[in-house]
This record gives structure tokens, sequence and C-alpha cells, in this order.
């Protein structure tokens, strides 16, 4: 019988879900939930308690963590604008 190694694929994934987190804790600006219901696909149920929730680390939905990357992207690219126009 073959030996089962650890799936690569769960540690590539937790690895990406750990960079997310990183990205939100420094970028994502304190007024994202809004922001966030914008990103999502028209349709969701999503409330505000599930973005939040998947914010403070208590839930990992996929859907709403890329949501809040992307939210957080942005307000890193405005950040970094910023800083160009004013130096």
């Amino acid at each position: 019988m073959a030996n089962i190694g650890i799936n690569s694929n769960e540690k590539d994934v937790q690895m990406h879900i750990e960079i997310a987190r990183k990205i939100i804790d420094e970028y994502l600006p304190s007024t994202y939930v809004e922001k966030v219901l914008e990103k999502l696909p028209k349709g969701h149920r999503y409330s505000k308690k599930v973005i939040r929730n998947v914010r403070a680390n208590l839930n990992n939905r996929l859907d709403v963590l890329n949501a809040l990357v992307e939210v957080a992207k942005e307000n890193q690219a405005q950040i970094e604008k910023l800083k160009i126009l004013t130096t």
C-alpha cells in the first residue's frame, strides 16, 4: 500500500489565507463593511456580522476573505498614491 503524504494543496491554501490576513491587517480601512458588501456577488446572503466575523478570523468564508483583500488592496493603492502626491 502506498504512503499517503500530507496534502500540499491544503498547505498552499492555508499559506494564502495567512498572507491575505496580513494584507487585511495592514491595509483594511476602518470603514470596510459597506465596501466589502459591494464586492460580493449580487444575491449573496451575507450580513455585516458575517463580514466582521471573517475579519476577526472567526471563520474563513473564502469569498468574503477575497472581498476583504480586494478592499484592502484598493486602500493600499490609495495610500501609495497619497505618498507620491505628498512627496
